[in-house]
């Protein structure tokens, strides 16, 4: 299945500017009636027929049936003038010098057309004589064409004239009328013109050659005549062409960023954290929860707390300047009343300023606070004290737990995982502390110890029985979890061997839930991370799942619901959350699989802070290119940053809550968020409701607080800040709305209402 997307070429417009729309929405005057379709056609009966002009030409009033009416669209020729050569189709609007005539052109009765297979088009009957007082029409020689002026930019968002699109009508039609344009004269339609953020004083000729924003969120579209033209005569072979099968995101990566709002100074946009980072679905705040809800839009904030940012200010061995009322952390937004005192921006409360804060970490002198980099950008780190660890941070830890049933022999799998796993050892994160970890499974758990630190051999031992309960049999407790940089030459030795030791397995099948047990017995103490690849339904206790029911033939029995089948790994999932355990799903499986029931513990809003990556009918040989994304999603998974034992919380004004938490974790509390891992790819929404009115706020601030230990055993605090205007004007709040993060936020609440997850 293929779509069409446009190119990113600026040609090609984003959307039509003030269109026609529908067709024969505006008005007709003159009392002509609206053309019959297709409009060349001669009738039966010529004697009393009251057919329209098609192409409009002008105001006449009779038609003597024995003459032959010039058409204004045609050139000039030598030849018989009733009969009209085919000429090679220009798709562009006509100069209003064209119709150049004394009386009032009627507009075009509309924007479609209809045309014959005919290369000489019908000619035009009426029971009418010709009005000898109205002007002649002009009419040009092929090589005058050329001469004239060029149309003008209809296209611009300051005209008042509407914009009439060229028609496309297909290669095998040899006559193409052409759309005249309509001038002097306003749709009227219901539809309302867009609206721009342009002064009182501003006129369409200052605007002419800018670009303009159109609709909510303020973005631009070109005005010039050249890429009006340009947009015009675009040709649709031009388009990328996206296969929907293969290509799951068609999403533009490099969009350019929304524009902050007006009413928001530039300073104050400067101080703001990027919005890659933190940004809210309105850039104006309603002032009342009444206005909000006028609006019709939802109020949301989306945040992505552990980006990977190009440049980040830490700030280490100071103290954390913070609230007394509201917790907050020092901002670009707070008000220094003296080198004393400080008022939040978030409760307004006043504060007293620590001694040391007025020490500049760059100048290395005593003086202004304004100079620290704490109130002077959005987005900082702070290296966190004893106060805010309940543990000493604990090393990372890597458990792998590895589906090797017959059938994930079959795809092949197990040599990609093993390449990449290898190419990646030193670009994984961590310190010297870092441990790594393998489970096997199929029928049955194949344990590895990998501790030998001289010879790089590795031993297996497998547990066959499953009845009793797995997690109790725990052999070579400290061999399991072996420290990366002292065993390397093992780990290395193991995914070399791992693909030949399982390329003769027949068992058919998978003891997931078993493996999921042990691993959390394993990793119980230090928390951590646990990657899992299964290529089959799990069919093994604990944590069977049943197959499709087969009713004959290739027909199945399709489940009554969706939703998951079973409450075993939705337990499982609150187990890991209490003991900071995150747990990542990559499915490679080519039958089905119940993916209801494995995501609901691997990406549970509410419990675990995983995630699933999905490879439908993964085979090595089979599908290329579904190997290529496993390699390159792999690839990335493991080089990408990592946050163990995190928390989240997003800090408001009094007058502003925290209604609901969208994304995978734990909530704790209104306003706290349980992360077992957290990563630069991770997002979250959070929806805000108005409790109290704003009018006494002139602008209300957002702060998001991520605690978390990172990659290298430091507890770090990384601190967003956003600061919105409000308002009392619902045409500033609707035309300063940011569209993706508003599309973003209604995702992710439609998500939440759709019970499978």
């Amino acid at each position: 299945m293929t779509t069409i997307r446009p190119s990113n070429s600026s040609s090609f417009p984003d959307k039509m500017v003030n269109p026609v729309f529908p067709p024969m929405s505006h008005s007709i005057g003159n009392g002509i009636r609206p053309p019959t379709f297709p409009p060349n056609v001669t009738p039966s009966n010529s004697s009393q027929v009251n057919a329209p002009i098609f192409p409009p030409m002008m105001n006449t009033s009779n038609i003597n049936p024995t003459q032959t009416p010039a058409l204004a669209n045609v050139l000039n020729t030598k030849t018989n003038p009733t009969v009209l050569l085919p000429t090679p189709y220009n798709p562009t609007l006509q100069s209003p010098h064209l119709f150049s005539s004394n009386a009032t052109s009627t507009p075009p009765l509309s924007n479609v057309y209809s045309t014959t297979m005919n290369s000489t088009p019908s000619t035009y009957f009426g029971n009418t004589s010709v009005n000898s007082s109205a002007p002649p029409l002009n009419t040009y020689n092929a090589s005058q064409i050329s001469s004239l002026p060029p149309p003008p930019n209809i296209y611009s968002p300051v005209s008042n004239r509407p914009a009439i699109r060229p028609m496309y009508p297909t290669s095998s039609s040899l006559h193409h009328p052409q759309v005249s344009q309509q001038q002097n004269q306003a749709p009227s339609t219901s539809y309302p013109n867009p609206q721009y953020n342009l002064n009182s004083n501003s006129t369409a000729a200052e605007h002419s050659g800018q670009s303009m924003p159109y609709g909510i969120g303020g973005n631009a579209v070109s005005t010039t005549n050249q890429q009006a033209n340009n947009n015009l005569n675009a040709p649709l072979s031009n388009n990328d062409m996206v296969d929907l099968l293969k290509e799951k995101s068609v999403i533009n990566p490099f969009a350019e960023e929304p524009p902050m709002s007006p009413l928001l100074s530039e300073e104050n946009q400067q101080m703001n954290c990027s919005p890659e980072v933190m940004r809210c679905s309105l850039n104006v705040i309603p002032q009342t929860k009444e206005l909000l809800n006028k609006s019709r839009l939802p109020l949301g904030i989306l945040i992505h707390p552990f980006k990977d940012l190009e440049s980040l200010n830490v700030i280490q061995g100071t103290k954390i300047v913070r609230c007394d009322s509201c917790k907050s952390y020092i901002n670009p937004f707070i008000t220094f009343l003296d080198n004393t005192r400080w008022r939040c921006s978030i409760c307004y409360r006043v504060n007293d300023l620590p001694q040391e804060f007025l020490f500049d970490p760059v100048t290395k002198t005593y003086g202004d606070p304004s100079r620290r980099p704490e109130v002077r950008f959005g987005t900082v780190e702070y290296t966190a004290t004893a106060d805010y660890m309940a543990r000493p941070p604990q090393p990372a830890m890597y458990l792998f737990l590895l589906d090797v049933s017959h059938n994930a022999i079959q795809t092949g799998y197990l040599q990609s995982f093993c390449d990449i796993l290898s190419e990646c050892l030193n670009g994984l994160p961590g310190d010297a502390r870092t441990k790594i970890g393998f489970i096997a499974y199929d029928s049955r758990i194949h344990y590895y110890d990998l501790s030998d630190r001289q010879n790089g051999i590795f031993r297996v031992i497998i547990a066959p029985d499953l009845d009793s309960k797995p997690e109790d049999f725990l052999p070579m407790p400290d061999g399991l979890m072996a420290t990366l940089c002292e065993c390397r030459l093992t780990v290395e030795t193991f995914l070399n061997e791992l693909p030949k030791i399982y390329q003769d397995n027949n068992e058919t099948d998978s003891a997931l839930g078993a493996a999921l047990q042990i691993a959390g017995k394993l990793l119980d103490q230090t928390g951590g991370r646990i990657t899992v690849v299964q290529t089959r339904i799990p069919n093994v206790n604990p944590g069977a799942l049943h197959e499709l029911i087969s009713t004959g033939g290739h027909a199945t029995k399709e489940p009554t619901t969706i939703g998951p089948t079973s409450d075993y790994y939705k337990k499982l999932s609150l187990d890991y959350a209490s003991v900071q355990i995150a747990c990542d799903l990559f499915l490679l499986n080519s039958h089905h699989i119940d993916l209801a029931t494995l995501s609901k513990f691997f990406s549970s809003r509410q419990m675990n802070s995983g995630e699933v990556k999905y490879y439908p009918g993964f085979h090595s040989v089979q599908k290329p290119h579904e190997v290529e994304r496993f390699e390159n999603d792999f690839r990335r998974y493991l080089q990408r940053k990592i946050g163990f034992e995190a928390v989240m919380r997003l800090r408001s004004p009094p007058a502003m809550t925290i209604q609901a938490f969208h994304g995978n974790g734990f909530v704790r509390s209104v306003d706290l968020l349980v992360l077992p891992n957290v990563n630069p790819d991770a997002a979250f929404g959070m929806q805000v409701t108005i409790e109290d009115s704003l009018a006494h706020y002139t602008s209300v601030t957002f702060q998001a607080a991520l605690l978390y230990t990172s990659s290298k055993s430091e507890r770090r605090i990384r601190v967003h800040t956003l600061s919105l205007p409000v308002s009392s004007n619902l045409t500033e709040i609707c035309s300063n709305a940011d569209q993706e993060a508003i599309v973003s936020i209604i995702a992710k609440m439609g998500k939440n209402l759709f019970r499978c997850y």
